[in-house]
């Protein structure tokens, strides 16, 4: 049975560890691009975050969504985002975060109602977010992922050793700032979905770090195995390189539908999943793995020796 999905042979040599360096320094140079984007420009946070009302309405005959833009535009409602629901282009979602700080002025779905008559719009959902519980949302929301990222860290340190865990940290953290870049470099709207997607993000990451690090230390405790660590890791990747192929492509098959079928939020939430997934793949392989060989080293420096039970092993060009 294993065999028909076998898609990648397991005698693969392909040496990852020997060019990492090359993709850590993209991925420094992205990381520096994300710290210098989020303190000059920062995420574009949706209403949920900042304040705001969100209104979904249906028109009697079809219109555009360029059409809609133009009327928030009479109503100096320019920055309002409008998203088009469903294929009738009939249903919109209209996204404000001016009308609740304006008292001079009446409520948007109101002057929508009053410009284009109630017999050609009507207003199917109100929702309405004060700019102060949006600051609160937003603090409780980021500390949530920042207690989540501890409790996800204690557990990584946990289930490994001191040679393997920071490896598994930084390449969370990592992919948890790739994936922030990707709202920053998009523009797309950081909501409590956003915060959502992280998390998953940040569980794919940690779970395909685990497989290749279990390898490894199976690889470790076999007898006989006296091959040097950035050679064990190398080959542990390669061994599974098909199981890693698999789940991604399964997670992108069952993913990439909702791309094409939904918008807004749920749309964001799917992009960046997809993103996720590859920079999870990718810092497995090219942040965590390298990193548990300097850890090793250093542990080696300290100590004067090795500490696993494995002979010293000749230095490897990494």
């Amino acid at each position: 049975m294993q065999k028909y999905f076998q898609i990648i042979p397991n005698d693969l040599s392909i040496d990852f560890i020997g060019k990492f360096k090359y993709f850590l320094f993209f991925s420094m140079i992205a990381l520096i691009a994300i710290f210098a984007g989020l303190w000059t420009r920062g995420l574009n946070y949706g209403v949920d975050f900042t304040g705001g009302t969100v209104i979904q309405v249906k028109f009697k005959n079809a219109t555009s969504t360029e059409a809609v833009r133009k009327v928030l535009e009479e109503l100096k409602e320019s920055e309002a985002s409008v998203v088009g629901l469903g294929d009738s282009n009939q249903e919109f979602m209209i996204t404000s975060r001016n009308s609740t700080g304006d008292k001079d002025k009446s409520p948007l779905n109101t002057r929508l109602v009053e410009k284009l008559g109630a017999d050609n719009l009507t207003v199917q959902s109100v929702d309405v977010v004060g700019p102060k519980v949006g600051s609160e949302l937003k603090a409780a929301a980021l500390r949530s992922l920042f207690y989540s990222v501890i409790l996800i860290t204690i557990y990584i340190w946990l289930r490994f050793d001191v040679r393997f865990a920071p490896g598994a940290t930084l390449a969370m953290i990592h992919d948890l700032m790739m994936a922030t870049g990707f709202y920053l470099l998009t523009g797309r709207e950081f909501t409590i979905t956003a915060i959502a997607a992280l998390l998953t993000i940040a569980g794919y990451s940690v779970n395909d770090t685990i497989v290749i690090y279990d390898r490894v230390r199976e690889m470790l405790k076999q007898s006989g195995s006296n091959l040097p660590l950035p050679q064990t890791i190398n080959k542990a990747i390669n061994l599974t390189l098909s199981r890693t192929t698999l789940t991604s492509l399964i997670t992108f098959i069952s993913i990439v539908p909702i791309i094409f079928l939904c918008k807004g939020e749920i749309q964001s939430f799917a992009i960046a999943m997809c993103f996720g997934i590859f920079v999870g793949t990718y810092s497995t392989m090219y942040i965590a793995s390298p990193f548990t060989i300097y850890v090793e080293r250093f542990l080696e420096n300290r100590n004067g020796k090795s500490k696993s039970s494995r002979p010293t092993p000749k230095p490897a060009v990494v």
